[in-house]
């Protein structure tokens, strides 16, 4: 598909961005979702939740206060989140967490549990868009974070939750690792970034477009993860291509950057004919968090692998395959990028 078939494909979405099928949805999900929506945030106004996140932080998954939280986040409503349990994961993660991301045994210190105590960088960038999302300054309650952008982002771009890979001859990052640190990055660019840092976020992003945001390099150009091609909400860490698509756009637009259209064309294509324009609505695909296992305590309260995931109301409700307002309004933003780039170009 050539650029110019980009923009006429672009401008049959047009009527998205017209009269009623602009809507906030926040405000739809405030109203449809409220029952489940005033649930979790009395459970992180709780003593109980309090005391989960001082027992751990993170894990289990999938109904922690962290996940609360970070849904909240997701829908856009990190407003929503109670002081209490901001006050709480504050405190506790600045002494559960190390702060280094280990590539070697010796790095590891005395009396640390490489599961519980060492933050992915999934979960640090997602606690700092949080934090951030709140007014506060994530460098400030996690002094050391900011550094791992430089630190630990491998030569093509990237960056990769799977300590080996930085072992080896050539690492290679991965997409699901890499994405939540450029929009952590892009986040904290509204606050200014030093010209190291902005080369750091230019550099992967120039990773996801040289991949076209959902292809492999090493793979003569085959799908990365056929799930990619699936969209999902919430994301938590997982990745789709409406993701990518949102952030390079999101760059281009806040960095006053050239984007080029040849990489993302095809991804466009593939979400644009997801989108339901009568409604207008766009699908979750699938759940990626559905039947897992987790870390948990189990009888004794030791902290034990296999345990079965538990989801929570609003988990369950705004997970639930079928028409997603909150999907359909990551496509409206990144549509409402692309249409401003290509009148732009």
């Amino acid at each position: 598909m050539k650029v110019k078939n980009l923009s006429q494909e672009a401008s049959k979405l047009r009527c998205l961005l017209n009269g009623a099928c602009k809507f906030d949805v926040t405000d739809l999900a405030e109203r449809a979702l409220s029952p489940q929506i005033l649930q979790s945030v009395g459970y992180l106004d709780s003593a109980q939740a309090v005391d989960s996140l001082y027992a751990d932080p993170y894990w289990p998954k999938w109904d922690s206060p962290w996940w609360h939280m970070t849904l909240l986040f997701e829908m856009g409503l990190a407003d929503r989140i109670p002081e209490r349990a901001l006050d709480a994961f504050q405190s506790v993660a600045r002494k559960h967490f190390i702060d280094v991301f280990p590539l070697k045994e010796e790095e590891i210190p005395a009396g640390c549990d490489t599961t519980r105590n060492i933050y992915c960088f999934c979960a640090l960038a997602t606690a700092m868009q949080i934090l951030e999302a709140r007014g506060l300054r994530s460098d400030e309650v996690i002094p050391w974070a900011r550094s791992w952008f430089a630190r630990y982002q491998i030569a093509d771009g990237g960056y990769n939750c799977s300590e080996e890979v930085y072992l080896k001859e050539t690492p290679r990052s991965s997409i699901v690792s890499t994405v939540p640190m450029l929009e952590a990055l892009l986040k904290l660019s509204e606050r200014g970034l030093s010209d190291e840092e902005e080369a750091i976020l230019d550099r992967g992003i120039q990773y996801l477009l040289d991949r076209r945001v959902f292809k492999s390099l090493s793979k003569k150009d085959a799908v990365i993860d056929a799930d990619f091609l699936k969209l999902t909400f919430p994301r938590f860490y997982e990745y789709d291509v409406l993701r990518g698509l949102k952030l390079v756009t999101d760059w281009a637009v806040k960095r006053d950057k050239k984007l080029p259209m040849v990489a993302i064309e095809e991804a466009f294509q593939l979400v644009a004919a997801k989108v339901d324009v009568d409604e207008p609505s766009i699908e979750i695909e699938r759940q990626f968090y559905a039947g897992k296992r987790t870390l948990a305590k189990d009888e004794s309260g030791a902290w034990s692998r296999g345990h079965d995931v538990s989801l929570f109301p609003l988990l369950e409700a705004v997970g639930a395959p079928g028409p997603s307002p909150f999907l359909f309004k990551s496509f409206m933003l990144m549509y409402e990028n692309l249409h401003g780039l290509l009148q732009r170009a």
